[in-house]
């Protein structure tokens, strides 16, 4: 028996489920991966099976696994003791890096992940503007508490019409109240957006949104959605807060922000900020900012923000993508790995769309046109996507299923031309059992 298989089935004697997180669980092979070691943009398995890895820890691992930089100033901070729940004078040196880098931070602090980062904005939002109500956007994902955790998985049979989306619950043990703060509106759909606006916009803290859609794969909105936004926002004394934990540093040094040229008045930061370490950040507005204590009234604290191990590696991390030719290294390898990818699709006379942006893709199968919301994502051929990532992952090349409508992919900056070559010729053996 492979020792994947049978570390499992050890764990789930121990572990619920058998994992530490709920989509360890790859679907598409029906047991979670076990990864010995990793190096780069490969790993090896229990079974000493390499692979080439295209979920790079679900974007956080930018650089590559194991970057000896990163890993340098790891070693660093634990030979200085490590000690936590204390400040330090790289969290300033940090948390400036970061306002010099990202449009709209004027201040920032730390968190331990990218739920606690939503969380806290929205509660900052909420005492910011004094009102309550939150407007999101149908499918996008902001994590694991339970104000945000509607509207993120819905089977295409309960979506309901597309001006009345349904709060479809992401998970049983929600409180159903907690609907009746929560408005839902069709991702690039501007007409709906303002309708919502004209109906909620005096009731409404906050709106919250992946300024790139990545959960979805990639969906990029249009310029005419996006400038809606924040027009909108603004002219009804609304806050604007981009959820960039999955966008940030990941086809540019500012983000989607920058890239989109549309400047929110919150931010959160996750993944790839910490190098892959567990870092997360939120930040933006002075005045908006200025309301978390010990200055304001609004509460924000961890025991663990701002570990020194992470924000010693997140330094690293953020130094080096700001070398010159980073982000053409990533562009370059973008368009050779999904032009290959398409014509792949094209060699092999089956239905699909890549589409991507930066070090994230996605991949649809079933699916010819644009793809430009969940409703479009979830038209895309689950099962036969399942098929293929079982097929390249017997082929060594790793990708994650998620388990829900859609998935991303992604490479890190450790992967050259010789790799994506490699890769594209395992994915081509994995075309032909689709």
């Amino acid at each position: 028996m492979s020792r994947v298989v049978e570390q499992y089935q050890r764990a789930c004697h121990s572990l619920a489920g058998g994992v530490s997180s709920s989509t360890r669980l790859n679907r598409a092979v029906g047991h979670a991966m076990y990864f010995d070691r990793a190096a780069g943009c490969k790993l090896w398995d229990l079974d000493g099976k390499e692979y080439l890895d295209l979920c790079c820890s679900h974007g956080a691992t930018l650089l590559g696994h194991g970057d000896p930089r990163v890993r340098q100033a790891v070693e660093r901070a634990l030979e200085r003791g490590a000690a936590c729940s204390y400040e330090n004078e790289q969290h300033a040196e940090l948390a400036e890096l970061l306002c010099d880098v990202i449009p709209c931070l004027e201040r920032v602090r730390f968190t331990g992940s990218g739920t606690e980062a939503t969380m806290h904005c929205i509660r900052l939002a909420r005492a910011y503007t004094g009102k309550q109500k939150l407007l999101k956007f149908e499918g996008n994902f902001h994590g694991y508490h339970d104000q945000v955790m509607f509207a993120i998985g819905t089977p295409a049979d309960q979506l309901g019409p597309e001006n009345h989306p349904s709060l479809y619950p992401g998970s049983t043990g929600i409180a159903d109240g907690l609907k009746e703060q929560l408005i839902v509106v069709p991702y690039n759909r501007v007409d709906l957006l303002e309708q919502a606006f004209y109906d909620h916009g005096k009731e409404l803290a906050a709106v919250i949104g992946e300024p790139i859609y990545y959960n979805a794969g990639c969906i990029i909105p249009s310029e005419e959605f996006i400038e809606a936004l924040r027009d909108l926002t603004a002219r009804h004394g609304v806050l604007l807060i981009f959820d960039e934990v999955l966008s940030a540093f990941r086809m540019g040094l500012g983000g989607a922000q920058e890239y989109l040229g549309v400047m929110p008045d919150l931010c959160t930061l996750g993944k790839a900020v910490g190098g892959g370490y567990p870092l997360s950040a939120f930040g933006g507005r002075q005045d908006i900012m200025d309301r978390l204590m010990p200055i304001g009234d609004c509460q924000h604290s961890g025991t663990y923000n701002g570990h020194p191990v992470v924000v010693a590696a997140a330094l690293a991390a953020i130094n080096a993508y700001r070398e010159p030719g980073f982000y053409d290294h990533i562009h370059t390898i973008a368009k050779s790995l999904c032009d290959g990818l398409t014509a792949l699709f094209a060699r092999h006379g089956i239905a699909g769309r890549v589409q991507g942006l930066g070090a994230r893709f996605g991949i649809y199968f079933g699916v010819d046109g644009e793809v430009r919301d969940y409703r479009d994502a979830v038209k895309h051929q689950r099962e036969q996507m399942l098929r293929f990532i079982k097929a390249a992952i017997e082929r060594g090349v790793y990708f994650h299923d998620y388990g829900g409508a859609a998935c991303h992919h992604g490479f890190c900056a450790a992967m050259n031309a010789n790799d994506v070559t490699d890769a594209l010729r395992r994915l081509d053996l994995a075309f032909s059992r689709v």
